[in-house]
């Protein structure tokens, strides 16, 4: 379990990025309609040819440790998310970065190795957050995790990890001393045993509320349900080692015999859609491409010219998480079922959640799985960060991925348009791109694409300003009771 923005991100629970959005800030922010706003820096600059940025911060700002939160701590903290030995993760974020310079205390200058139009989306993502350097001294990066000191509206008042961590406001706040006085999170893992603690007034805040729930919940005076649309499509990846499954007509017919409709109404209530694209509805940079269609008769015709029959079968090996994506295994049979009605035979695995992620990172020899359940989720945002960590070649395709591309997918082309949409400084040229790549990856289908999901979280009634992200997070930074 960490509360340290490097070694791994803010994982476990009940930890996560809902307490770093409260325990650090970062130089920039999202509002809660994904909008880059100041943070720490009050004003950013972009250079014209997209190769450095010169953020100005706010002064006299502190870390709760009293140290100063200065431009010599944000130059220390960008080095240390640089350092893919400490940061191994969010790579598409920080490689870009060259160097960090700290002219003045309330200067800093971030130079890039190629122009790079999402450095902003990276300051503003989780894994940007500030950190007390006086603090990792003091603890060691590995301390860091369980004695977090930020700059944030909150600070440590304790921590069990796995069990519960609480806030208490920072009277020293450049913003201001926060409203609530006390942040408490618990990890309470059956949804029914959350509900029942929502309704009793144990706990004023739930997420990942079950779809099948929020009916009755909105009939509850007590309660309020907040809603967003989600920025992550969930499909199963279509591992393209495989030799049957690098047959494009094989991989169309294994979308046309998935009831996706279906899925997104019965198995989720509505609070679901069907994708038409690579990224989700509301992503920056996303476009429409074309509707996904169920023809089980097509898919039989085509795994027929490929030599698949219901009496011949095509085998595949299906892993699906168990609790980590919504509905995952209820979908997982539903997929399994209609799989078999035109001639494959998918045998499910399930893996538990914390072991899940290390199953489908794996290299070439030691990929189990043909068909994969995945989400990525654009944490930052960006429609750009999105399908470069999913989609660009990696170098190397018998190691394990370079970031989330863990179908070893591979599109010259696609991997072009990603580096243009990259060193555009023109919005316009930018989307260009982003679409004709969105549009190549769909005709190309290395997903059986499925459904984008609502973020679902509920409260008490009495509870204000919560801020359900689409990016997935619980934002209570704000809230009041």
């Amino acid at each position: 379990m960490t509360l340290d923005p490097a070694y791994g991100a803010f994982t476990g629970y009940p930890s996560g990025y809902e307490a770093a959005l409260c325990l650090y800030d970062r130089l920039l922010d999202f509002d809660a309609q994904m909008n880059i706003v100041p943070q720490l820096a009050e004003s950013y600059e972009m250079a014209g040819d997209l190769m450095s940025c010169k953020l100005t911060l706010r002064k006299n700002v502190t870390f709760h440790d009293g140290s100063a939160c200065d431009a010599s701590a944000v130059k220390a903290n960008i080095e240390r998310m640089m350092d893919k030995t400490r940061n191994p993760t969010n790579r598409p974020l920080w490689d870009p970065i060259d160097g960090v310079d700290a002219p003045d205390a309330a200067t800093v200058i971030v130079r890039l190795k190629t122009p790079f139009s999402q450095l902003p989306n990276t300051l503003a993502h989780g894994s940007g957050a500030i950190v007390s350097p006086a603090a990792i001294g003091k603890h060691g990066d590995k301390g860091i995790a369980q004695n977090p000191v930020g700059a944030g509206p909150f600070k440590l008042k304790a921590f069990s990890p796995g069990q519960e961590l609480t806030l208490e406001a920072f009277d020293g706040y450049w913003g201001g001393v926060p409203k609530t006085k006390t942040l408490a999170f618990k990890f309470i893992a059956e949804p029914a045993t959350r509900i029942s603690a929502l309704r009793t007034g144990s706990v004023d805040v739930i997420d990942a509320v079950p779809v099948a729930l929020v009916d009755q919940l909105r009939r509850d005076a007590n309660l309020q349900v907040v809603t967003s649309p989600g920025l992550r499509p969930i499909g199963f990846a279509i591992n393209l080692d495989r030799e049957p499954l690098k047959n494009l007509k094989v991989r169309q017919a294994l979308n046309l015999a998935v009831p996706v409709e279906t899925i997104a109404q019965k198995v989720f209530f509505g609070l679901a859609k069907a994708p038409d694209s690579p990224l989700a509805f509301n992503t920056t940079g996303y476009r429409s491409i074309s509707k996904l269609v169920y023809d089980q008769a097509k898919a039989k015709a085509l795994l027929g010219e490929a030599g698949f029959t219901t009496a011949n079968p095509l085998k595949l090996n299906l892993f699906v998480s168990d609790g980590l994506f919504p509905g995952d295994v209820s979908v997982a049979e539903i997929v399994a079922s209609a799989l078999k009605q035109v001639g494959v035979d998918a045998t499910i695995t399930k893996v538990e959640r914390g072991a899940y992620w290390d199953a489908l990172r794996q290299d070439r020899a030691n990929a189990k799985w043909d068909i994969a359940m995945f989400g990525f989720n654009p944490s930052n945002a960006s429609g750009l960060y999105h399908l470069a960590s999913l989609f660009k070649s990696n170098a190397d395709d018998a190691g394990r991925p370079d970031v989330w591309n863990i179908g070893r997918y591979r599109n010259p082309e696609v991997d072009r348009l990603l580096e243009v949409a990259d060193k555009t400084p023109d919005a316009k040229g930018q989307a260009d791109a982003l679409g004709k790549a969105q549009e190549l990856i769909w005709a190309d289908t290395p997903y059986i694409w499925l459904q984008i999901n609502e973020n679902v979280s509920a409260a008490r009634i009495s509870v204000a300003g919560l801020e359900v992200w689409p990016i997935v997070f619980t934002n209570v930074r704000r809230s009041t009771v």
